[in-house]
């Protein structure tokens, strides 16, 4: 969507022009009509998150939605390579640290409380050619949680810029590994495990990150947002060299996660931890006319849209110059898990796979669907697609709402539907008269 969304995006003509040039002359009487719509939630698949931009890191209770939790797969890469038969008498480990700097733009969604952050060891080989997805768990050595303060609570500080060794790094998270780890890592100096990438990523084959909260109250903690493609993204091995002439300086190896390193979110819900009622009755129910309905991302949740009415919609005399869907915001939201920025909205194509609306190839800034936080609404310009439904160039069909970056984010929102008691989602027409 990325990709679409930078090349499509130009200068063009808006809809509201559309029809215009049917009768010369006199300016054209306009009618407006809301059409009646049937709207509805739907559980979404397993969506793509490898080679993102974005990695997350928490978990929280929504009182709506239920648990979301969340972490990461990435691999370590060697910063330089380590020769053979090199000799590693000596050499004495003091400690491994693996740091993950934050997303400067948004930090976390949720609030910055403690949370217990676990790390095991990926024992599958994982590779930069395969696409991974949200549901997908890596092989792992579960008894073993190789942070060294096992259990520990971890107090996220995205505004603290940490000073280490004199520097002053961007803000992160700073877990300690095991020393077993540190120790295994260095005593592979001159060994065949660390004299390239290829046999690194063998050697130690990945990280699955992740966190142990316990029972949660809701909106207690959130997810991190982390930004792995930073510079200060890595492990380090602090060592020291005994028989060296200077044994007490502080030797180091960083150990980079890059655009090279194998990358993925992985997030499981647990709705039934919901304490609102409306949602398990929503997905049961597709039938009911919804007084709401819901978006989740990260292959969570989504909309679907029909319009059952538009076929009596074909007047003599009146030619469609704008669709306009508006979808309101259904009560109210925390704070620190507001709407998402953006919703998607796709059709299906003949093999039952999302594909783009008409008006938004014409660009994002014909179709909009960004959240207004003045009419705490989304609305979208369908004018495109509505007319080829009218005319029968687009085959009838339902039309679906995703959040947007639905792959580095779990950003979620609960939607008015159609019998919202304050003004629900609704279609509405304009047409010009001839």
């Amino acid at each position: 969507m990325l990709i679409v969304a930078i090349t499509v995006t130009a200068c063009r003509k808006p809809d509201e022009d559309l029809g215009l040039d049917l009768l010369p002359g006199d300016p054209l009487g306009t009618v407006v009509e809301l059409t009646d719509l049937h709207a509805y939630t739907l559980e979404d698949t397993a969506v793509r998150t490898s080679g993102l931009t974005r990695q997350l890191l928490g978990s929280y209770v929504d009182p709506e939605f239920g648990a979301v939790k969340a972490g990461f797969v990435a691999q370590l890469r060697l910063s330089v390579n380590i020769a053979a038969n090199q000799d590693n008498d000596g050499l004495e480990a003091d400690s491994l640290v693996l740091a993950l700097p934050f997303d400067a733009s948004v930090a976390t969604y949720g609030n910055l409380d403690p949370q217990v952050v676990q790390v095991f060891e990926v024992t599958e080989s994982l590779s930069v050619d395969s696409l991974y997805y949200s549901d997908r768990v890596p092989e792992h050595d579960g008894s073993v949680d190789l942070v060294a303060d096992r259990g520990g609570r971890i107090t996220p500080k995205p505004g603290v810029r940490p000073i280490i060794g004199g520097d002053t790094l961007v803000p992160q998270l700073r877990i300690r590994l095991s020393q077993s780890l540190a120790e295994r890592i260095l005593g592979e100096f001159g060994e065949p495990g660390l004299v390239d990438n290829t046999a690194f990523v063998e050697f130690f084959k990945g990280l699955y990150v992740t966190v142990d909260n316990g029972q949660q109250v809701p909106f207690e903690q959130g997810v991190l947002n982390l930004n792995l493609l930073s510079s200060g993204a890595k492990a380090t091995l602090y060592y020291k060299d005994l028989s060296s002439p200077t044994p007490d300086t502080q030797l180091r190896l960083d150990l980079p996660i890059n655009q090279s390193s194998v990358r993925y979110n992985v997030v499981a819900f647990d709705r039934s931890q919901a304490t609102t009622p409306g949602l398990a009755e929503a997905i049961a129910d597709t039938a009911m006319i919804a007084e709401r309905v819901y978006v989740q991302a990260m292959g969570g949740l989504r909309t679907g849209i029909r319009f059952p009415d538009l076929d009596s919609l074909t007047h003599q005399g009146k030619a469609l110059a704008k669709a306009e869907l508006l979808v309101p915001i259904g009560g109210t939201f925390n704070p620190f898990t507001g709407p998402p920025t953006q919703l998607f909205v796709f059709r299906k194509d003949e093999d039952g796979k999302d594909a783009f609306l008409p008006d938004q190839l014409a660009g994002l800034g014909v179709i909009d669907g960004l959240y207004s936080s003045a009419d705490r609404a989304y609305s979208f310009n369908i004018t495109r697609y509505v007319q080829g439904l009218l005319n029968g160039s687009i085959p009838s069909g339902p039309i679906e709402l995703v959040p947007g970056s639905s792959g580095v984010s779990v950003n979620r929102a609960v939607l008015a539907g159609p019998a919202g008691a304050d003004g629900g989602m609704r279609l509405q027409l304009t047409f010009t008269t001839y």
